[in-house]
């Protein structure tokens, strides 16, 4: 662990196989990471004061990035992500503002070059004709067991319920309720309706549908190879 600490009352606990570096300047901030399966490294920017980071038990955290504040501070923000979850490089947790919550649940697997952001500080948004500040997201919500795919942006008051698939390069802005989908696009919206997804063949279950017609594609690809080596 590589961390540049200033203030008073801070606190990092990390797991085994967890490389963190980063900063954290101001007082009460609390993070909290559990076991890495694999060889896991994270960056850590916190510019605040009680902020809170939870990040369970995990599959692997290839070069997460996480940032609280910009170089204004931001103060209470939680940041939780449940057991079994994986991301690959590149990938950010932005909470800019005071306040923000960003929850993810538990065995999600995110692709590289996710952006979720919770807030727009320090640049600030009105009404025009009332003048009241309108950049007063609550939360952002993943739920269990979604995929995340490469590039996809999610922005302040998303919600993903649990077993979605959400396509490369979407731009996640509403709520989506509706389990076993996928959503996709520029606003994201729902494409295909009663699908599932499996992490890697080693989890299937011998005898279920699933493995039988994974296989039995499979096995076609292997006739083909067979007839035609070339």
């Amino acid at each position: 662990m590589i961390m540049d600490i200033t203030g008073a009352d801070n606190q990092v606990r990390t797991g085994a196989n967890v490389r963190v570096e980063g900063e954290i300047v101001g007082d009460d901030n609390v993070v909290e990471i559990g076991d890495a399966q694999e060889d896991s490294a994270l960056t850590l920017s916190i510019r605040g004061d009680g902020n809170r980071i939870r990040i369970g038990n995990s599959v692997q955290l290839k070069g997460l990035r996480i940032r609280v504040g910009t170089h204004v501070a931001a103060d209470a923000t939680r940041l939780t992500i449940a057991d079994g979850f994986s991301v690959e490089w590149n990938t950010q947790f932005l909470l800019p503002n005071s306040g923000n919550t960003l929850t993810i649940g538990a065995n999600c697997m995110f692709s590289n070059s996710i952006v979720i952001r919770c807030g727009e500080s320090p640049h600030l948004l009105f009404d025009l004709e009332t003048g009241r500040y309108l950049d007063t997201s609550s939360r952002t919500v993943v739920g269990d067991h979604v995929w995340m795919g490469e590039g996809v942006y999610v922005t302040k008051r998303a919600e993903i319920a649990s077993e979605i698939i959400v396509g490369a390069f979407s731009v996640v802005t509403g709520q989506f309720a509706e389990e076993h989908v996928v959503i996709a696009g520029n606003p994201a919206r729902v494409t295909r309706k009663g699908v599932r997804w499996i992490r890697n063949p080693s989890l299937l279950t011998p005898g279920s549908p699933e493995h039988d017609s994974y296989h039995a594609h499979m096995q076609g690809y292997a006739k083909i190879n067979a007839v035609d080596p070339a």
